[in-house]
C-alpha cells in the first residue's frame, strides 16, 4: 500500500511539474518576460498583494487576470485587479520578472517568488535567498545597475545565462517560484 501511495504522489508531482515552471520568453517580438506555463508573471501570485501586504505571497486566481506587456497577471481580488489595471507599471515586477540580482550583474535567472521586495517603490524577485540577502545588502545601488544594464540584457535571447554545476535550461525552468520541484 505505501507503495502504491508513493507511486501515486510520485505520478502526481511528474504531471504538476510543468505548471510549477517558468520559462524566458519573448513576447511580441520586444518584451522578455520570466512566464509560466499559463503566459503568466509572477507564477500567477498577485503583485498588489505584495505591495500592500509585503510579508506574504497570495495566488491570485484566472478570474481575475490582466494583461500587461505580453504577460498575464492574475490577482486575489477584482479590487487588486482594479488597482493594477490603474498604473500597470507601478505594480508589474522590474526585468520581466527576471532575477534582479543577476540582472544588476548583466545576466538572466528565474526567480522563487518569495524573495520579492519592494525598492524605491518597484517590485523586485530574486533567484533564492543568497540572491534576495545580495540585493538587500545595497538595494538602491543594485538597482541602478539593474536599470542601467537591463536594456541590454532585455534584447539577448530568451534563455537563463547563469548556469551553475549540472544545471541546464531544463532543469532552471523546472524550478517552481516556491522552490525547486522535487
Amino acid at each position: 500500500m505505501k507503495t502504491k501511495s508513493f507511486l501515486v504522489l510520485a505520478l502526481g508531482l511528474l504531471v504538476s511539474a510543468p505548471l510549477f515552471a517558468q520559462f524566458p520568453a519573448k513576447v511580441d517580438g520586444k518584451y522578455l518576460q520570466n512566464l509560466d506555463a499559463n503566459g503568466c508573471a509572477l507564477q500567477g501570485y498577485d503583485c498588489v498583494a505584495m505591495f500592500t501586504m509585503p510579508d506574504s505571497t497570495i495566488k491570485g486566481k484566472s478570474e481575475f487576470a490582466s494583461s500587461f506587456e505580453g504577460a498575464n497577471y492574475w490577482f486575489a481580488t477584482a479590487a487588486n485587479k482594479a488597482t493594477f489595471d490603474a498604473a500597470p507599471a507601478k505594480y508589474a515586477p522590474l526585468y520581466g520578472g527576471f532575477c534582479a540580482i543577476a540582472v544588476s550583474e548583466g545576466n538572466l535567472r528565474p526567480i522563487q517568488v518569495w524573495t520579492h521586495g519592494i525598492t524605491d517603490g518597484h517590485l523586485v524577485v530574486n533567484h533564492n535567498a543568497k540572491a534576495r540577502k545580495l540585493w538587500l545588502a545595497k538595494p538602491s545601488k543594485h538597482l541602478k545597475q539593474a536599470q542601467e544594464k537591463w536594456p541590454t540584457v532585455s534584447q539577448k535571447d530568451a534563455k537563463y545565462d547563469i548556469l551553475h554545476g549540472d544545471e541546464t535550461q531544463e532543469s532552471l525552468s523546472k524550478t517552481s517560484f516556491e522552490g525547486p520541484v522535487k
